[in-house]
């Protein structure tokens, strides 16, 4: 019998350079639909550099602005039902918190996020709680932090349901700039690097028992964060002691269940495939035999601190869809810094 969380998802929304909502997102990475062309941006030898961006955001689009394009059309997808539930009923609206992973570089003159939520809020259309709402800028793994910190104060009480996202965007001259001169973007000349891209996910989180039955997309069962000791650039090997903690807990509520799929956020750096092999060589026995590893970022483009909500809604369209490849599922996300995060989800049935 598979694991149910207490924890439910019950709204979905995504923006990526090959789909502008959550299901064509999710059907142009299962059909391998890649969408990179040469950007305005030169590296260091003056050859352009290759990015997968959303080509409806114009390239004089950059910093919150890009950010605000990128994440309001997906807030507002994801929070479609929870408008619905009332708005069916004849009721206002109320309004949802949102906690929005962010990379580690949020914007000097907004270092709280105050301008970008209420900017999200304005272009979105959706009613944001922004006493309640936060920033959580912990880079690639941010999304499963901001989704730890959703769960416990649903489980307290304190929120009915949340909207938890990620945005983020390699369209920015500096950050291209340093990712260059630290030869990580992918070329002919470089040995490791990956494709940058942008993007942008949503779920809206809810009690099981105070939302109601429903057609739930997905319950998450359990979630684990941790540091790593020796993250990209420490003077020592990276054991992948942090990732395999992380997923150790998010696993160990899930008791005997065994996981067959499993989405990561590795793209062609070698150390970032060197850590979830580490990882996941340690969790091998709660795997199955014909484990299913996808890796949507090698085909999206990295999405920084958008990777992890996005692989949620992947998981969860593969299962509304009829096209996953298990009922369980476990996401793993690595930040450049030593944030880790690892998700378990489980597929829900309607009703």
């Amino acid at each position: 019998m598979t694991a149910r969380g207490d924890t439910v998802i019950v709204g979905l929304g995504a923006r990526i350079a090959t789909g502008l909502d959550a299901l064509t997102a999710a059907m142009s990475v299962r059909a391998r639909k890649s969408f990179v062309r040469e950007s305005r941006f030169v590296d260091r030898a003056g050859e352009p550099i290759a990015l997968a961006t959303v080509s409806s955001i114009g390239e004089d689009v950059l910093g919150r602005d890009r950010f605000v394009a990128l994440a309001a059309p997906a807030l507002a997808e994801s929070a479609l039902p929870w408008r619905r539930r009332f708005e069916s009923r004849g009721h206002p609206v109320p309004s949802l918190p949102v906690l929005l992973a962010t990379p580690a570089e949020v914007d000097p003159l907004d270092p709280r996020g105050a301008r970008l939520l209420a900017a999200l809020a304005e272009r979105s259309g959706v009613s944001i709680d922004l006493a309640r709402s936060r920033i959580v800028a912990q880079g690639r793994a941010a999304g499963v932090h901001a989704i730890e910190q959703a769960m416990a104060r649903i489980a307290g009480g304190e929120d009915e349901a949340i909207l938890v996202g990620g945005v983020d965007s390699h369209f920015d001259p500096d950050r291209l700039e340093q990712l260059d001169q630290a030869r990580r973007l992918h070329g002919p000349g470089t040995e490791n690097g990956f494709i940058p891209g942008e993007g942008a996910a949503f779920v809206l989180l809810a009690s099981r028992r105070r939302f109601g039955p429903g057609t739930h997309a997905a319950s998450i069962v359990g979630v684990g964060t941790e540091r790593e000791p020796r993250p990209f650039g420490s003077t020592e090997p990276c054991h992948a002691l942090g990732m395999t903690l992380a997923a150790k807990r998010a696993i160990e509520p899930a008791g005997a269940a065994i996981i067959g799929w499993a989405l990561s956020d590795v793209v062609g750096e070698r150390h970032r495939v060197d850590e979830w092999l580490f990882a996941s060589g340690r969790i091998q026995s709660s795997f199955a035999a014909d484990l299913q590893h996808d890796a949507p970022l090698m085909i999206t483009g990295d999405l920084g601190a958008a990777s992890a909500p996005l692989l949620v809604v992947l998981a969860c369209v593969g299962w509304q869809t009829g096209c996953a490849s298990a009922d369980v599922a476990l996401v793993a996300a690595h930040s450049d810094g030593p944030e880790r995060g690892a998700i378990l989800l489980a597929q829900e049935n309607p009703g």
